[in-house]
């Protein structure tokens, strides 16, 4: 926890992969007592907004007078993000300035390739005292509903995001241990490839703890699967995966 100033407190709180049972106690009870809990969205092609945190933040109850939501591009140019992370913060900061108690939520852990960074690194900034409040990652939630032990004993654990390339998992394996790769859809277009080629037994799950949850160990059937942005694998050549 930062405690630099005597302004409001900045929470960054994580939601979990998508079940609202994977919300923390710690995090229900800080969403429950802070002024207002700021979501991120997506906009539709249609024009709407969509977002999983603010299923989630249905789901459990909350109050929903609360609610504001940041609407994010989803884009891997991050110029139109960083304007909305700008114009967010500057609404943030005014709440805290007036000593109110601000949550910003994040599917997965706050910690962990979230929105919320940029957020985290304004109040840093800007000297607001802030708590990041920790979740479950989704491939945790994902070995764990497949019943398959990630890493044991002195075994590497390597998590990558948003690869490049399957070469980069190809260089990961070869450092021995369990590669876990998040946000799989930016290798959409060769995973069947390599998925044909490579010697790794994998873990593919997508849309862990929402509805629509889908996990496979079969390489095959994930032959002509469309990949979503919710979607990981797990892999590894120990034998671990199954």
């Amino acid at each position: 926890m930062n405690t630099m100033t005597e302004h409001g407190h900045l929470y960054a709180v994580s939601l979990g992969p998508g079940d609202p049972g994977l919300v923390t106690l710690r995090a229900r009870r800080v969403l429950e007592e802070v002024d207002t809990i700021w979501y991120p969205a997506t906009q539709r092609p249609d024009g709407g907004t969509t977002s999983v945190a603010l299923e989630i933040l249905r789901d459990i109850g909350l109050d929903e007078q609360k609610f504001r939501c940041i609407e994010l591009p989803m884009s891997r140019q991050r110029d139109g993000a960083s304007r909305v992370y700008a114009r967010t913060w500057s609404l943030l900061l005014d709440e805290l300035l007036h000593g109110q108690r601000v949550a910003v939520v994040s599917v997965g852990d706050a910690g962990m390739y979230s929105t919320l960074t940029p957020l985290i690194e304004h109040a840093s900034e800007a000297g607001i005292a802030y708590s990041i409040v920790a979740g479950v990652p989704a491939f945790l939630a994902a070995g764990a509903a497949a019943g398959v032990p990630l890493v044991c004993h002195s075994d590497r654990l390597t998590v990558l995001a948003m690869a490049e390339s399957t070469d980069e998992i190809e260089r990961a394996l070869d450092e021995g241990g369990t590669v876990v790769v998040m946000k799989l859809s930016t290798l959409r277009h060769e995973l069947g490839a390599w998925l044909e080629t490579t010697s790794a037994e994998i873990l593919y799950a997508e849309k862990v703890g929402m509805e629509g949850e889908f996990m496979t160990s079969e390489k095959e059937e994930l032959r002509n699967r469309t990949i979503p942005y919710f979607s990981l694998l797990i892999c590894s050549r120990n034998g671990s995966q199954r």
